[in-house]
């Protein structure tokens, strides 16, 4: 039979204090309760636990070999309680996080900045891949939340509007077009096109705005990201229609960013385990997200 916790916590308080009324009076229990439990610890022990020596309870040689790990044990339970508190608050714990590389460069470090200002202790655990990966990241409970771009194939998880934005044309500033203000599939078939694969949800949103135009897509450079496709575009390697996200942050990016018609809606969301209740600090968390992504500059089609 060994002791049990409270027992353990009755001969650590007598040890620290040495004394049955200041042991009483930390543990919040009366005198006759110390007393008897550190009868029943010493019959259980089969050994003296304390030896009364001038006035006071001393532990015994048996006892102060104990000492240590019983100083290890209470301070393990005392780190405990003030992370269960901590938890309350919501000021401690992970957050993961799986996201679209366009989304993770952009939106989502203002809204972690944002975040840690609150609360500064919450570990964020960011993951950089395709849509795919995202969904089925949600969908196993690897992460606590998905940033994705529309329009996605069939899914089981619960998503969220973070904002909506517009496709837009990016062009070298020495570009023949570089100097319009909207350009449409018509005025971009001379010119090499930068574009996605269909598998890709941008790739089918600019596959459906050039059907509605009657001008078939032909893609010169295929990419699977928005920033490569930029850097393509930089570089004097064509013409790419891609989501304003990637541009939003104020840099340099040496590109003209150009109105592309037809209008063509894209939107950020954000993706949650349906049978999975979100902990208080990713719910925060997804406040903060949507407010940051509701204060967005308002640069090409962001609305």
């Amino acid at each position: 039979m060994s002791l049990s916790l409270r027992q353990l916590q009755v001969v650590h308080a007598v040890s620290r204090s040495g004394s049955v009324i200041a042991a009483a009076d930390a543990l919040g229990i009366s005198q006759p309760a110390v007393s008897m439990m550190l009868r029943d610890c010493a019959r259980i022990a089969g050994f003296p636990l304390f030896l009364r020596k001038q006035g006071r309870l001393q532990p015994t040689a048996e006892t102060k070999l104990l000492l240590p790990d019983l100083e290890r044990v209470f301070d393990g339970v005392d780190r405990i309680g003030r992370l269960i508190e901590d938890m309350g608050d919501a000021h401690v714990g992970t957050i993961q996080i799986a996201a679209t590389a366009t989304l993770a460069d952009n939106i989502l470090p203002v809204a972690i900045a944002a975040f840690q200002q609150a609360r500064p202790r919450i570990h964020i655990v960011v993951r950089s891949t395709d849509s795919p990966s995202v969904i089925a990241s949600v969908l196993r409970e690897e992460v606590d939340l998905g940033l994705v771009l529309s329009p996605l194939i069939h899914h089981d998880a619960l998503a969220l509007d973070l904002c909506i934005a517009d496709l837009v044309a990016i062009v070298h500033p020495g570009h023949e077009l570089a100097r319009r203000e909207v350009v449409e599939p018509c005025d971009m078939e001379r010119f090499p096109l930068i574009s996605f694969s269909r598998s890709q949800p941008l790739g089918t949103l600019v596959e459906q705005a050039f059907r509605e135009a009657g001008v078939p897509r032909r893609i010169a450079l295929e990419v699977n990201q928005s920033s490569v496709a930029c850097s393509l575009a930089r570089a004097g390697a064509g013409i790419a229609v891609i989501d304003p996200f990637w541009i939003i942050e104020a840099r340099e990016h040496g590109v003209v960013c150009l109105k592309f018609r037809p209008k063509t809606p894209v939107t950020a969301q954000v993706l949650v385990n349906k049978s999975t209740p979100l902990s208080r600090s990713a719910r925060h968390f997804l406040v903060t997200l949507r407010q940051t992504a509701r204060s967005l500059p308002h640069q090409g089609a962001l609305r």
